[in-house]
């Protein structure tokens, strides 16, 4: 018969309003559960509830979201083994840190984002009433301009109070508009993601051709109720969870704490309609998609989509709009976009000869195309392009 030490009595200081605190406890449940089994106390508190012990509470440690000086106070009072597990707060080894590594995941999502290709980004933060550091922004803007692209930040916005939703939204709708395009947005949350992929939505712009949303923490469910999928960044708050109970259960046992935060590595970027329309979950639509990427060079028209895939023009239409929320000519048009910008970009060749090569018999066709979707000419966009490269020297 196996036998155990005595079970850990546990507090979990952790908010359960997001997935991400969710996965951190499912964690330290499958770490405890290997042990054999933790008791735990804990109590269902959203992101800005004040986590607090029960005054009647004895057990063995805590793992909590260092979140402010009582909760600090109220374990080192209690003379408690703890393991933070929060950007929040400062690694110490009365209580050390276990975390997601942020200059990573910085790294990853503009490494993610450099290799599709763009050169103009945005940022949008954390609530700065949170007090969250300012690590990932910095990193992730080093980054981009350590590779000749250009950052824009917009200032973390909340749409909770009514009288303020038209103004923040119109706020929004402009810096996306003034951005250039195409750029990639990295966002604080799929919350946050949602709200700008609605905006995009109802004023026009393209997703993800025109601003590509990534967001560093994921909720499936606010990825669900935008307009388009939201593509993450894999934290692995599972990870994070299970090492910081390990932790802890070696603290109790009287081992010291480590001096350094324990940094757990992204695993991936989940990626999903909000940064590459190849994502889409319908296979015609996918199939689609590859079609127009293979052959946008020539005068490709709905129809040859339509004779390609032995689908009519309804079916065809109805299933773009459902998993993406716009048209195959649509998507035509945006790829011809992609082909042209990259032609104005990193090309001389004069405007006849790109209209040729992106399957336009005049170049008056292009032009015309190019105007509406850019508001400017191919030959402004050429000059704001370049001028946004550094000085030659010439």
């Amino acid at each position: 018969m196996v036998r155990f030490p005595e079970r850990r009595k546990i507090a979990l200081l952790v908010q359960t309003s997001s997935d991400w605190s969710r996965q951190i406890i499912q964690g330290i449940a499958d770490y405890a559960f290997e042990q054999g089994g933790w008791d735990f106390w804990i109590e269902f508190r959203g992101l800005k509830e004040r986590l607090r012990f029960p005054a009647s509470w004895e057990g063995h440690g805590t793992i909590c979201r260092l979140t402010d000086t009582r909760i600090q106070q109220s374990i080192i009072k209690r003379r408690l083994p703890a393991v933070n597990v929060s950007w929040l707060g400062q690694h110490s080894t009365k209580i050390p840190k276990v975390v997601s590594d942020q200059r990573a995941c910085a790294s990853l999502a503009a490494t993610f984002f450099l290799e599709k290709g763009f050169r103009s980004f945005g940022y949008i933060g954390a609530d700065p009433t949170s007090h969250y550091p300012e690590t990932i922004q910095q990193e992730f803007q080093t980054a981009v301009e350590q590779a000749e692209g250009i950052c824009f930040d917009f200032p973390y916005y909340e749409l909770t109070k009514e009288a303020d939703y038209q103004k923040q939204q119109q706020r929004l709708k402009q810096w996306l508009w003034e951005l250039p395009k195409p750029v990639a947005l990295l966002v604080w949350s799929s919350k946050v993601g949602r709200e700008v992929a609605t905006v995009c939505v109802n004023h026009h712009l393209e997703i993800p051709d025109q601003v590509a949303i990534l967001s560093i923490e994921h909720d499936p469910l606010m990825s669900a109720l935008s307009p388009v999928p939201l593509s993450c960044i894999d934290q692995a708050p599972h990870v994070v969870g299970y090492e910081a109970a390990s932790l802890l259960d070696q603290m109790i046992q009287g081992r010291p704490a480590p001096e350094e935060p324990t940094l757990i590595p992204p695993l991936k970027i989940q990626e999903r309609a909000s940064t590459d329309t190849l994502f889409a979950d319908d296979d015609l639509v996918r199939e689609a998609i590859q079609f127009i990427r293979q052959h946008a060079h020539e005068a490709i028209q709905v129809s040859d989509l339509t004779q390609q895939l032995n689908v009519s023009r309804r079916i065809l239409e109805h299933r773009f709009q459902k998993a993406l929320h716009r048209s195959p000519a649509s998507e035509i048009r945006q790829e011809k976009l992609k082909r042209i910008t990259k032609l104005l970009q990193e090309t001389n060749l004069p405007v006849s000869q790109i209209a040729d090569r992106c399957g336009f018999q005049h170049q008056e066709a292009m032009i015309r195309m190019f105007g509406r979707l850019t508001g400017m000419s191919p030959r402004e966009y050429r000059q704001s392009s370049h001028s946004l490269k550094e000085p030659t020297g010439e």
